[in-house]
């Protein structure tokens, strides 16, 4: 990259006051240096995977939900899965991140239309997982940010664009979750989905997923009901980055993120995980998170906070609904899947420290003994 380098659409290059590269790079110009990265062999992948998989046992975890899948990151999914080195379900979305047109999203659903048939109880294509602002440090919000005065995150597609994007892999069969983080990305974001149901009346519950809708306000919390949009929500990335945060968008936006109490009651369907490896994962410190509004720097908006039960339910029954699997998995009840944990307390019972940090001592998926991980 020299200081000519264009940003791409959808994408900052950072420079300095006098116009020099200052090595920051955002959503989409990621792109300009990610290809040069040289990947890790198969195997080393299929270890990691072996060793990552394992991880999420030990802490309760039975089925991942990757939010950001490249087609190469798949067939290594399927090496892993045929070497037996998946201790979790996989539910992958294929990446569209760094795609700017239908075209091009239509050339990624060539590829995936193989995976439909290799699909089974451990490994399967969710849909496809597209960005439409970034986090933290670029979601677009209605205000400027605290930071900078002049700067409101960016949408990296343009709404057309991305209807017709949307459009190209719902008349596929596919669902789609789009990245929404900031208030102005979640307004974009819903009037993007609205076109795209009267554009294609019919299409199943579920279809169109708003992925964080972290500053989403009353009036965009009640829109996904009434257009039945599925929301995921992430309490550990609040909890790992609210210092950072703040520096950018001020102590009483980062307060409001992730408002749980809110869908709940407006009857939203809603479910939650980590956001890995933005927050950390963990099936008892996302729920610890919910129900505490607990973060690096304390509490933020603890109205926003649900109870125990609640929040157990976003992981468990509500994350089965969310990946079309109510039938098979979320609760313990005869003729669903044996995917299950063993504690020696009842986390119902733990409150604090010992909520946060309670791990079970045996995780079973499909019967399976996947895990034996003692005591915490």
């Amino acid at each position: 990259m020299t200081e000519d380098t264009p940003a791409p659409p959808g994408g900052t290059v950072g420079r300095s006051a006098d116009g020099k590269l200052d090595g920051w790079l955002i959503d989409n110009a990621l792109h300009l240096v990610e290809h040069l990265v040289p990947a890790p062999d198969r195997a080393e992948r299929i270890d990691g995977l072996r060793l990552a998989t394992r991880d999420y046992a030990a802490t309760g975890i039975g089925t991942v939900r990757d939010c950001a899948v490249t087609p190469e990151d798949y067939a290594v999914l399927l090496a892993a899965r045929e070497a037996g080195a998946l201790s979790t379900r996989v539910r992958a979305l294929i990446s569209a991140l760094g795609l700017t047109s239908a075209a091009q999203v239509e050339d990624l659903l060539d590829v995936m239309e193989e995976w439909r048939d290799k699909s089974d109880g451990w490994l399967s294509v969710w849909g496809v997982k597209f960005g439409l602002d970034g986090g933290l440090e670029a979601g677009a919000t209605e205000e400027p940010y605290a930071c900078d005065h002049a700067f409101s995150g960016m949408l990296i597609w343009e709404p057309d664009a991305l209807v017709e994007a949307v459009e190209a892999v719902v008349r596929r069969g596919w669902r789609v979750g789009t990245h929404a983080y900031g208030d102005r990305a979640v307004r974009t974001l819903l009037d993007v989905y609205e076109r795209v149901l009267e554009r294609n009346p019919g299409l199943p519950a579920g279809t169109l997923v708003m992925e964080h809708g972290g500053l989403a306000g009353p009036e965009q919390q009640a829109r996904p009901v009434a257009l039945g949009i599925p929301v995921t929500i992430q309490q550990p990335l609040l909890h790992d980055t609210a210092e950072v945060e703040e520096g950018f968008w001020g102590p009483e936006r980062v307060a409001r993120l992730f408002p749980a109490r809110g869908w709940i009651d407006l009857g939203a369907e809603v479910s939650a995980g980590s956001d890995f490896p933005v927050g950390q994962f963990g099936a008892m410190r996302s729920i610890w998170g919910m129900t505490t509004r607990q973060t690096v720097i304390g509490d933020k908006g603890p109205e926003h906070a649900i109870t125990y039960d609640e929040a157990l339910t976003l992981h468990t029954a509500g994350a089965a609904r969310l990946t079309g699997e109510a039938h098979l998995r979320g609760t313990l009840t005869p003729g669903r899947l044996a995917d299950l944990t063993v504690r020696d307390q009842d986390p119902a019972q733990c409150t604090g420290d010992a909520l946060r940090d309670l791990r079970p001592t045996h995780t079973f998926v499909g019967g399976l003994l996947v895990t034996r991980t003692g005591t915490r």
